[in-house]
């Protein structure tokens, strides 16, 4: 019977299909061997595609020190895992080891109510402060981590070679400082395979991932004025880095333009260029499966619900400023006030910056006082909660709740009907 279980078990595996990542590390000179983690693409789609795509080079990145596409060349083999928390997290997949950059783009957060960091050895993204700031670097959970649930995308499980990740919680072996390893933990390569991985398309529209491209432009230089002209077709909801050099072999990154709405011959000037010789090139990012998050929300009638993973909700009813009403999944009600509402990108225009602001497109803060504690997490306010709308009508929110004594946080999702 037990044969006959372990037969149907594996049976079971095969007809669901899976996809490995296998990473091979060292600490330092010395080998610290092969692990591997089952990418759950079920779940997480549109993390898994991301990660696969950069592992194995087959989607394009930036390589931001110098503004260049980069093309069919693996990310992550070579990169170190840059911090070590011993009793938390071992986290890599930075280009510079510094966890400050990444691929040159931004990622939609994806999550899904069986993935959590319930334990030891889970594969989650690194991310920002914000929503939708997740790139290249992620994690490997050490240790539980719930406060992580819903507002980091877990997208796989370490399931071979777990002693490897069982060494990282050693302080003795593995000693850090400010949980930067002493001896850099590299990643030599990670290999992608399994049954799934060949029908597996990382290129389906529906994942919303963002297409990179170079940028048709025109150039006008004014040497009297000492300005440099470049004219291009801008869309919406794509975002436009630019990096320039005077000799056409080093390149100097020069900054990210957000454009939140199409404009032709749109001219974007560089001043004080007294060089002889200037060149600049354009990497162009889609993100126009974004939606951007409404300039007003508090509109009088309109209502939003805010739901959590069990079920309980607590909806506000907007009174068109900054009042309103709010009932709940548990039968109480009230009044609101204080409502605000902050559109975190402009609806039209060109705005720059020397980091992407993409994830700002999507994005919006909202903050509300409740008469008396609301539904069953007792909220007394929102504080600055971000809305990220993965659709006109729906999305996910990431943020803090207050209640009595202190704050709690809110990554639930939410509906809006107009």
């Amino acid at each position: 019977m037990k044969a006959l279980l372990l037969l149907l078990l594996a049976f079971a595996s095969l007809a669901h299909g899976q996809i490995y990542a296998d990473f091979t590390v060292t600490q330092g000179s010395n080998p610290l061997g092969t692990f591997r983690a089952r990418l759950d693409y079920d779940k997480a789609p549109r993390t898994c595609a991301n990660f696969i795509g950069l592992a194995t080079g087959r989607r394009p990145w930036i390589k931001t020190t110098t503004g260049q596409m980069m093309e069919n060349t693996p990310f992550y083999n070579g990169l170190t895992f840059h911090r070590l928390v011993h009793n938390f997290v071992i986290q890599g997949g930075s280009p510079n080891g510094l966890g400050t950059d990444g691929p040159g783009y931004v990622v939609l957060d994806e999550f899904h109510p069986a993935l959590r960091h319930s334990g030891r050895y889970f594969l989650s993204m690194a991310k920002g402060t914000s929503p939708n700031t997740g790139g290249s670097q992620f994690f490997i959970t050490l240790a539980a981590a719930p406060s992580l649930d819903d507002k980091h995308s877990v997208f796989g499980e370490v399931i071979d070679g777990r002693p490897i990740i069982d060494g990282f919680t050693n302080a003795t072996n593995f000693p850090v400082t400010n949980e930067k390893p002493n001896t850099p933990i590299t990643m030599t390569n990670v290999v992608i395979s399994g049954p799934s991985y060949a029908a597996f398309n990382l290129e389906d529209p529906a994942l919303k991932l963002p297409t990179l491209r170079g940028t048709k432009m025109t150039p006008v230089r004014n040497a009297a004025a000492s300005t440099f002209t470049l004219k291009f077709d801008r869309q919406p909801s794509h975002e436009y880095f630019n990096s320039y050099s005077m000799n056409l072999q080093s390149w100097t990154p020069f900054q990210y333009c957000t454009s939140c709405n199409a404009l032709a011959a749109e001219e974007f000037t560089i001043t004080s260029v007294t060089f002889p010789r200037f060149y600049m090139r354009m990497i162009d990012t889609d993100y126009g499966f974004q939606v951007n998050a409404p300039a007003t929300l508090n509109q009088n009638g309109r209502k939003l619900r805010i739901t959590s993973r069990a079920g309980d909700w607590v909806e506000l009813t907007l009174g068109g400023s900054t009042t309103g009403t709010w009932t709940a999944s548990n039968s109480t009600s009230g009044t609101l006030t204080g409502v605000s509402w902050t559109d975190s990108a402009p609806s039209a225009g060109l705005f720059t910056a020397s980091n992407s602001q993409a994830r700002l497109i999507p994005l919006g803060l909202l903050s509300a006082t409740f008469s008396s504690p609301a539904g069953t997490g007792a909220w007394t306010s929102l504080n600055s909660a971000f809305l990220c709308f993965h659709s006109e009508t729906g999305g996910w929110t990431e943020g803090n709740a207050g209640v009595s004594g202190g704050t709690i946080a809110v990554n639930q999702a939410f509906t809006i009907t107009p």
